[in-house]
């Protein structure tokens, strides 16, 4: 049965956490726009050792990079983990917004996540996110939780923003959590691989944040989600 686990923790002051990150993050912190310093350290963290707790090591036997799926670069692109002994790592996804940081999980295929803090919502989102005929997704906060939901899908599917979020619904009739592609031009980035199914869920991310979680997954098998909080200080 495949596992996901998401772990969230409150954003921590960069200066705090600076030394227990390793010279890769450090350089990668050192890059961000100092607005963004607090959260970049802060995800970083939490992944090496959401990673680390998966795998069963110790932080310092973890790394998460990034890898371009379309050019290779190692300065962009989906989150990749690995361990000093070579050993198996799960999929994984990092998220960042307002003072809340998550990381995701999955030993059983690519995953997403996406957290957005709650705030209020023009209707120009509706434009960029909603597929045609699509409705908003269920609850308070229906278009911002639909657009967590499609960052999440788009994440999960290596190709972010590089394809039309409106190239998908995430929500079905009746709002609840859904993945189904609209656009034939975007199908083969989207659709998922024979035997492989989409899986979304909301995540509860309390009530100043909205959350989501994507996954592929074997067409016939259940998920056991673990969801926690691990905080860094």
């Amino acid at each position: 049965m495949p596992l996901i686990r998401v772990r969230r923790a409150g954003v921590v002051p960069a200066a705090v956490l600076r030394q227990r990150l390793t010279p890769d993050e450090r350089a990668r912190l050192d890059r961000a726009a100092p607005a963004d310093r607090d959260a970049v350290a802060s995800v970083l963290l939490l992944a090496r050792r959401a990673v680390a707790e998966a795998c069963r090591v110790e932080p310092d036997a973890v790394r998460v990079r990034r890898r371009c799926p379309r050019c290779g670069s190692a300065a962009h692109g989906v989150p990749v983990a690995d361990r000093a002994d070579g050993g198996p790592v799960p999929h994984v996804s990092l998220s960042r917004g307002g003072d809340l940081v998550v990381v995701a999980l999955c030993d059983a295929g690519p995953v997403g996540v996406d957290v957005e803090p709650v705030r209020p919502i023009g209707d120009d989102l509706a434009r960029v996110v909603l597929a045609p005929g699509e409705p908003p997704a269920a609850g308070s906060h229906g278009l911002l939780r639909t657009w967590s939901r499609t960052e999440a899908v788009l994440k999960a599917a290596g190709t972010g923003l590089a394809v039309d979020p409106r190239a998908l619904r995430v929500s079905d009739a009746a709002g609840r959590p859904a993945v189904r592609v609209v656009d034939p031009g975007a199908a083969a980035a989207l659709t998922p691989a024979p035997g492989t199914r989409w899986w979304l869920t909301d995540v509860d991310a309390g009530a100043d944040h909205i959350a989501a979680l994507a996954a592929l997954l074997p067409q016939d098998a259940s998920s056991t989600l673990d969801d926690s909080s691990s905080p860094l200080a």
